[in-house]
């Protein structure tokens, strides 16, 4: 009978947590600026169109990673950038950013 009311209650609670859990991010479409030492594939002008990373919110584009770029994001950082009507602003990697990992990012309207 314990047992039983104590599996009843982890299941209530595991039902009260999936029913608070936050909706599922829409990735929509979004291109981002190309930039030299940056944001996008290098040595080319224009918008980059940008890769929805999962359900996550964040998106992914080729870029400059300087240093020695790892196969894996150990470290993965995500920024923010200004996007308006679908098309973000680019950014230009700097030391702050950490070592050559993979950068995530996030379109702001402010």
């Amino acid at each position: 009978m314990y047992k039983s009311l104590v599996w009843m209650a982890m299941v209530a609670s595991c039902l009260s947590a999936l029913a608070a859990a936050p909706p599922v991010v829409k990735n929509e479409p979004l291109s981002i600026e190309r930039k030299l030492l940056g944001s996008g594939e290098q040595g080319q002008q224009g918008l980059e169109q940008a890769q929805p990373v999962g359900d996550f919110g964040v998106w992914h584009v080729p870029q400059y990673m300087p240093g020695y770029p790892t196969s894996a994001t150990i470290w993965p950082r995500v920024i923010t950038v200004r996007c308006r009507n679908q098309q973000c602003e680019g950014y230009s990697i700097t030391p702050d950013m950490g070592p050559g990992e993979y950068l995530f990012f996030v379109p702001s309207e402010e």
